[in-house]
């Protein structure tokens, strides 16, 4: 079996599990907590669902783009952009206040 296919499977069923499992999950991060700057991050359900689907399509973009784009002079530069263009949706989906949203957004804005 492909090893591509079984991950993409295991993928699927973990994320099965999760629906199943998580609906009344919630973790809290609090990694700096001062009087107007604040770093906190808050994992609910709906975020982690969220950020199940932001998982696959970036790894599906990840995966096309590699046989696509595969001699292209900036490939490199390319996944750079595309990865902090996730990782700011994955922040923007996590944060919970609004120093953490406002970061997540600017980072969203400029690498798009």
């Amino acid at each position: 079996m492909n090893i591509s296919i079984f991950l993409i499977g295991f993928v699927f069923f973990l994320g099965g599990v999760s629906v199943w499992l998580l609906p009344t999950f919630k973790l809290g991060i609090y990694l700096l907590e001062w009087d107007f700057l604040s770093l906190k991050f808050n994992f609910y359900f709906n975020s982690i669902l969220f950020s199940f689907i932001l998982f696959l399509v970036t790894f599906s973009v990840l995966i096309f783009s590699t046989y696509y784009l595969n001699s292209e002079l900036n490939f490199n530069y390319y996944y750079f952009v595309l990865l902090i263009f996730v990782g700011s949706t994955f922040s923007l989906n996590f944060s919970n206040s609004i120093f953490t949203m406002l970061l997540s957004w600017d980072l969203l804005g400029i690498s798009s």
